[in-house]
């Protein structure tokens, strides 16, 4: 208990000196927010959640500006540093972090607190006429590299079909959802921060973050009365290829024969201070094995269903978001290699979080509650034991809860209090290692301070 004193009031004083280091005046998100002249909360409830409004001005573009000239001047630059604590119930065991980080502050068997974590530079915004981009250069703390992050290109325009708003663009992109509206999808899905040093379960789909960085792709969509949403987006591996610098600084490890194509179908309803959209998104994407660029694949193909509501008010907002993904897994190559005891397998995630934020006088606040879950087929050649991040019986199953408080003193400012529970890790409650490491032991209390510049 005395522990967790020392760090609660080490963190108080590190989001004192973040708060303390913002200019009063600042009260918008950069780039966006001068381009616009808007406040942040027009288009986020909190940051990176959207508003209608928000998902409007991403789909057209990310060009509506109060300048009437045709590009935006001076460019629409911005900044972001983040730093963090992480603080898991069990020490995990010696040499568990084996990396160097210059920017380790404190590191011991259950606590790492990094300054920074990650620090962003944003060209956020127009580029010329309809053109405009959302590019992300990220610093991360947990590797001690930079890399460009989240990229979202687009060229966007509107037209009239069947007396009907017909909103249609272009994409280019390098991480599969990172173009969508909604948070719904893995990109931009809750939970919207986490650590990234804690122990984590070992199974994902390839949509849900596997592939990040990694492919480059080029797409079209269109909202049509603004109800109807589509888009079909073809993706291929950045190494050794056109979109090679949408993959700058992240070592591709998952090599895509081929191209990988993914598809979006949204239907959305706006009435009132209620907003509701229900959709699908999936994708099919053939690997080569151990970072290989040749040879027999491995091929996922993943189908999901997602859904958010909304209800918006002037100084409030709910929001609730969930989304299923089901991935089938042929392990053409991997089971002939003997790295895979099944030639096909399954996974199933399901995600669903609830948020809500008030605008008081001294700031946002507000909080979350999340389940998530992930089953499959047992494989102990894919999931085998091993110290904390094994699994004893093969099962890649896992499922908790995350509870979060957000403060916002600032529209530049957020801190984050989180607690993730894990009520079964890697294919059980108890000894899912092999080891005898229980579940409970990776429940991860995690603090972040972020300032916007």
């Amino acid at each position: 208990m005395k522990k967790l004193r020392r760090i609660f009031q080490l963190w108080v004083l590190v989001g004192l000196a973040v708060i303390a280091a913002t200019p009063e005046v600042a009260r918008a998100v950069p780039s966006f927010a001068r381009q616009t002249g808007l406040s942040c909360f027009t288009c986020h409830t909190v940051y990176p959640e959207l508003t209608p409004f928000g998902r409007d001005f991403k789909l057209r573009g990310y060009v509506f500006s109060r300048s009437k000239g045709p590009f935006q001047f001076p460019p629409p630059l911005a900044g972001m540093i983040m730093a963090s604590l992480t603080h898991t119930d069990t020490r995990v065991p010696q040499g568990y972090f084996t990396d160097e980080w210059s920017n380790r502050i404190m590191s011991g068997g259950n606590d790492v607190l990094t300054i920074p974590e990650e620090a962003n530079l944003y060209y956020a915004g127009r580029i010329f006429g309809h053109l405009g981009a959302f590019i992300q250069g990220a610093y991360e703390g947990d590797t001690n590299s930079f890399h460009l992050d989240m990229t979202d290109i687009r060229f966007a325009g509107s037209t009239s079909l069947e007396g009907k708003e017909l909103v249609y663009g272009i994409t280019v992109n390098n991480s599969p959802t990172v173009q969508d509206l909604w948070n719904t999808t893995p990109s931009w899905g809750y939970p919207f921060e986490s650590s990234e040093v804690a122990p984590a379960p070992a199974a994902a789909s390839i949509i849900d973050g596997t592939l990040d960085q990694q492919v480059g792709g080029i797409g079209v969509y269109g909202l049509w009365n603004q109800l109807v949403y589509a888009e079909f987006t073809v993706y291929h591996t950045t190494k050794g290829s056109i979109a090679h610098p949408l993959g700058a600084g992240t070592n591709t490890d998952m090599v895509v024969d081929n191209y990988a194509p993914y598809w979006r179908l949204a239907l959305q309803h706006l009435w009132g201070e209620h907003y509701l959209s229900v959709g699908t998104y999936g994708m099919t994407a053939s690997i080569f094995p151990d970072s290989r660029d040749s040879g027999p694949t491995d091929r996922f193909t993943d189908f999901a269903f997602d859904a958010e509501y909304q209800y918006l008010k002037r100084k409030y907002s709910l929001s609730a978001e969930t989304t299923w993904i089901h991935e089938k897994q042929n392990w053409d190559a991997s089971y002939a290699m003997g790295n895979a005891e099944n030639k096909s397998d399954t996974l199933k995630i399901f995600k669903f979080n609830v948020d809500y934020y008030y605008q008081a006088s001294f700031g946002r606040i507000g909080g979350s509650a999340a389940y998530f879950s992930t089953t499959g087929s047992s494989d102990a050649l894919l999931y085998s034991p091993g110290s904390v991040d094994g699994s004893r019986n093969g099962s890649p199953d896992s499922n908790g809860f995350i509870l979060e408080a957000d403060y916002l003193p600032l529209d530049k400012v957020r801190l984050n209090f989180q607690y993730t529970i894990y009520n079964k890790f890697n294919g059980a409650s108890s000894n899912y290692d092999g080891s005898g490491r229980s579940a409970s032991d990776n429940n991860t209390l995690y603090l972040a301070a972020t300032l916007m510049l």
